[in-house]
């Protein structure tokens, strides 16, 4: 369901020496990595494409490898949809995607000098052998984190394709995110010291105790029955009246997998049984919070349907985290940061040695901002 499910953060532990270096949207953008087409012709009634995206043209290229008008704009798009996955259905009515798309040169020639930065990282990580298409396993691990906030994978297909976007297209971007962070780290891991690392996270938590507060909380279990505004007069009476039939079994003592079994094939039922943990302090989670621990909420109306929460458990002040419960978080943060450093001077260096042409001739003429250029 949307808004309602825990997203937590994707933790990598396959050893000390590996920590995520793209913190940001811009930081892991993707690129097509094999186009050999330098005018491409896409035809929307075959592959499902918005028609404003049909024709498609090379817009720069980095060591006779294209990146095109068609790439930067599902860039745009992608960006938009990583920094808030739910952004369609936020809005009343259908986002314009040309919104997005069509930003200023400005933003176009930042977006692009991050595509050529990829291209470069992805030309070496092919030089030194890593294997551009043995990702499968992460590649599905990152686009169920993103399906997550979605309450099925219908949902979530349905977006992609109201965004003009094929689900090869956001597999391609997240393997090319992987692979340049395996390569940031492979490259420049072993020159940062450890022990200054270490020596410097304590000062770095004196320094941002503030960001390590842990607001309340409040835990709970919760069956969504979906209904929405535009749906037919029977059948929000039919989930306003299942809503209350559920209700009253759980407060009579039924467990959600009773639940669960009692109505197999109801589809406008969403169980979830496994524990949600969010902030207690917005409004939209006052009638949970105010729950008593094992209590039943009445149904409550939501946007995407009747809400029936259990709290199982409750933090009502916020809580400063102690230096051991986010040493290792601190570490993390202060080797990315570094990492993001030393990639940024390869970069600077394979930039200038590169064969780098953009084509099209308003973004060869747009400046970039200083945000790109400079620390």
């Amino acid at each position: 369901m949307e808004g309602l499910e825990h997203s937590a953060e994707s933790q990598r532990k396959e050893d000390g020496k590996r920590t995520d270096v793209l913190c940001s949207p811009f930081d892991t953008l993707r690129i097509t990595c094999y186009i050999l087409l330098c005018l491409v012709f896409i035809a929307s009634s075959s592959n499902g494409l918005s028609k404003e995206r049909i024709l498609d043209y090379v817009i720069a290229v980095v060591n006779d490898q294209p990146i095109t008008l068609r790439e930067l704009e599902t860039e745009l798009i992608l960006i938009a949809v990583i920094s808030n996955p739910l952004i369609l259905r936020e809005r009343e009515n259908e986002l314009d995607i040309q919104e997005i798309k069509n930003p200023s040169n400005t933003v176009k020639r930042a977006v692009l000098e991050t595509l050529i930065e990829q291209k470069l990282m992805l030309q070496q990580a092919d030089d030194i052998g890593i294997l551009l298409w043995s990702w499968g396993k992460k590649v599905s691990a990152e686009i169920q984190a993103l399906k997550s906030a979605y309450s099925d994978e219908t949902l979530f297909l349905v977006d992609l394709k109201r965004m003009g976007l094929e689900y090869q297209e956001v597999e391609e971007r997240v393997r090319n995110a992987l692979i340049v962070n395996e390569l940031t780290v492979r490259q420049f891991r072993n020159s940062i010291d450890d022990e200054q690392i270490s020596q410097e996270a304590p000062q770095y938590f004196e320094k941002h105790r503030s960001d390590f507060i842990e607001p309340a909380q409040i835990q709970f279990q919760y069956i969504l029955v979906r209904s929405k505004s535009d749906d037919p007069a029977d059948l929000q009476a039919n989930a306003k009246n299942l809503a209350g039939i559920i209700t009253a079994q759980l407060k009579k003592g039924a467990t959600f997998q009773e639940i669960q079994k009692a109505y197999p094939d109801e589809p406008l039922l969403q169980v979830v049984e496994e524990p949600q943990t969010l902030p207690a302090d917005t409004d939209a989670w006052l009638a949970i919070a105010d729950l008593e621990i094992n209590e039943v909420s009445q149904p409550i109306l939501r946007p995407e349907g009747y809400l029936i929460a259990k709290t199982l458990k409750k933090q009502v002040q916020p809580r400063q985290k102690t230096y051991p419960e986010v040493s290792q978080e601190i570490q993390n943060k202060l080797i990315g940061e570094e990492l993001q450093k030393q990639r940024k001077v390869w970069l600077t260096e394979q930039k200038a040695t590169a064969d780098i042409r953009i084509l099209d001739p308003e973004l060869a003429k747009t400046p970039l901002p200083l945000s790109t250029t400079e620390d």
